[in-house]
């Protein structure tokens, strides 16, 4: 069983005009069940280390906020600059050292307003950058996931295979925040192609402070927007990601 830890970072509600969020990225962060109690143990001990207790309790973060980290903000006003980026290295390390997979999904939240807008536009019934921008991701994740229940399989002999489901898959996604259980059916009914029966059918929502899958995924998505929204600066933190074959899809939404 994969568990698929959904990350987001821009979205601003109604709003498609702020300047320093052009970018809605939705992020999976594919676990699989192996990986899941060291995963969760590396995360618990680097908290041990960098506050002196397990997040949520007496003064310690109720769970770790890229943003805040990065920016110096909230809990960690205080913080040097250095203090900071190493508690930001040490996160993004228990992904790098597994490969654990991302894929990426976003949008352009200018573009998808001038498509919205357009005479007769085949998306003036989209209420939300995340509609379009979800049914994209699972796109990509049904075509992963097809690949990886036959990376094994040799070419030779394809058609003889047994190519029955090794792994299912199921999206996690963060209570509160902007996907709907709707925009799985919406998946599922626009597809002309049947998507992978590997991917299970609903989205499981769990509170954000309870999951390192999300904490680590919301990180990651964080810095996926910052680099969109200024591709030639430097992003040290991205591209180490990509440079340790943890990024291995990056799928726009593109306006026709």
């Amino acid at each position: 069983m994969y568990l698929i830890y959904m990350g987001e970072s821009g979205y601003t509600g109604g709003s498609l005009a702020d300047p320093n969020q052009q970018h809605q990225v939705h992020l999976g962060l594919l676990v699989h069940e192996s990986q899941f109690v060291s995963i969760n143990g590396e995360f618990n001990a680097l908290c041990r280390r960098h506050f002196g207790s397990p997040l949520g309790e007496s003064g310690t973060p109720r769970e770790l906020k890229a943003s805040q980290i990065y920016q110096g903000t909230g809990f960690f006003r205080s913080w040097s600059p250095e203090k900071r980026a190493g508690l930001i290295q040490d996160c993004l390390n228990i992904l790098m050292r597994r490969e654990t997979p991302i894929i990426i999904a976003y949008i352009d939240k200018r573009e998808f307003a001038q498509a919205k807008g357009r005479e007769d536009s085949p998306y003036a019934f989209l209420g939300s950058p995340s509609e379009i921008t979800i049914s994209k991701f699972l796109f990509a994740l049904n075509m992963y996931v097809d690949e990886l229940s036959v990376a094994d399989v040799d070419p030779e002999r394809f058609m003889e295979a047994d190519l029955s489901i090794r792994d299912y898959s199921l999206v996690v996604a963060e209570q509160g925040k902007s996907i709907a259980p709707e925009y799985m059916n919406q998946f599922l009914h626009n597809e002309v192609e049947i998507p992978s029966p590997a991917v299970l059918e609903n989205f499981c929502y769990v509170s954000s402070e309870f999951s390192v899958g999300t904490q680590l995924a919301n990180m990651c998505s964080y810095f996926a927007r910052r680099w969109l929204q200024n591709p030639d600066g430097a992003h040290s933190y991205f591209e180490a990601l990509q440079e340790s074959r943890v990024i291995q899809v990056i799928y726009p939404v593109q306006f026709y």
